[in-house]
């Protein structure tokens, strides 16, 4: 069947849309095909094409109504404005520790009081151990994504060396997680302590985001394996504690609109507007800085660097659970803990 694509004269601004409240047909035509140029979309059908631009006219909505309320945050279109609901809900494959604490417990804690450390900026970007942005595609893999974030920072301390691993090694051979199904980061932890760590270039992320069947006897590897996992306990000040060491794979809860179409800013609940992010967890992320001015955790997502800020995602800091649950459930690679033991 003949594909479906919208081609979009000279000169109109694709990055821009218009506001939908008493829109025309035409307007709502004109805005899809700019959306379909900009985010190379295809459809296989009519009925397709009309099936995605009404899903999109419904999120531009709610793109359009939140941004009028000059919160915070803004939101903005993105490769997930045309995905139903039950798509999005698939790529956030955090399974919660609260059904199987016995895994959590294989974790050891942080050795640290938790103290309440005054509070300073923190960019492990600028510190040259943080790799560039990934994508996990259609695939709950977030969990992996977020585990290699931290290996990855673990490694580049400790060595000197920034190297991109593999989300595939834990995505097709990880037997505790569920691949695209979801998993948990500390699963992927565990595995690197029974099996050196792959690299992404000998072990590559499928562009299809599909996963095969492991292949982790097939691929050498001279990496060591991890020293330690460790759990980071519940509080912000646990959690800023163990960002002062390093990199910190994180869980948040990303099935809200918020998360979704996040565009720039500081994530924040605001009761006044009708925003809460919620703390359901079921997204891994990996937080790579503070910003002290803005009270806010940078956040590195696995969605690509077309979403959010170029990749990345802000979040205020919060007390208790934390905006989005950050506080909750989080954990830290290891490969050299002395500086944690001072």
């Amino acid at each position: 069947m003949k594909v479906l694509s919208i081609l979009i004269a000279a000169g109109l601004m694709t990055g821009v849309y218009f506001a939908m409240s008493g829109s025309s047909v035409d307007e709502v035509e004109l805005a899809f095909g700019a959306y379909t140029t900009e985010f190379n979309k295809n459809y296989q059908s009519e009925e397709e094409y009309n099936f995605r631009k009404n899903i999109f006219e419904a999120n531009l909505k709610t793109i359009n109504e939140h941004n009028a309320k000059g919160v915070s945050f803004t939101m903005g279109t993105n490769a997930f404005t045309d995905w139903t609901d039950e798509e999005y809900k698939r790529m956030l494959g955090y399974k919660s520790n609260r059904n199987t604490p016995q895994e959590f417990r294989n974790l050891g804690d942080l050795p640290t009081n938790c103290k309440n450390l005054p509070r300073k900026s923190i960019d492990w970007r600028d510190e040259g151990i943080v790799t560039d942005v990934k994508n996990q595609g259609a695939c709950g893999s977030c969990w992996a994504f977020a585990a290699v974030g931290s290996l990855e920072g673990a490694y580049a301390k400790t060595t000197g060396d920034l190297v991109s691993f593999s989300e595939s090694q834990l995505v097709e051979c990880d037997k505790f997680s569920h691949g695209c199904s979801g998993g948990l980061m500390f699963n992927g932890f565990n595995h690197w302590m029974r099996n050196s760590p792959r690299t992404e270039e000998d072990y590559p992320y499928p562009k299809n985001a599909k996963p095969g069947k492991c292949s982790e006897d097939k691929i050498p590897s001279d990496y060591p394996l991890l020293e330690w996992g460790y759990r980071v306990d519940i509080t912000w000040e646990c959690l800023y504690e163990a960002l002062t060491h390093n990199v910190v794979s994180v869980a948040i809860r990303a099935e809200n609109d918020p998360f979704r179409h996040y565009s720039g800013g500081i994530i924040d609940d605001d009761e006044s507007h009708g925003i809460d992010c919620g703390t359901d967890l079921d997204h891994g992320v990996t937080l790579v800085g503070y910003d002290a001015d803005e009270d806010a955790w940078i956040v590195k997502n696995s969605w690509g660097a077309g979403w959010g800020e170029n990749g990345f995602v802000r979040i205020r800091r919060g007390e208790g659970m934390g905006v989005c649950g950050i506080n909750q459930e989080n954990s830290q690679a290891v490969y050299d803990d002395s500086e944690y033991r001072k």
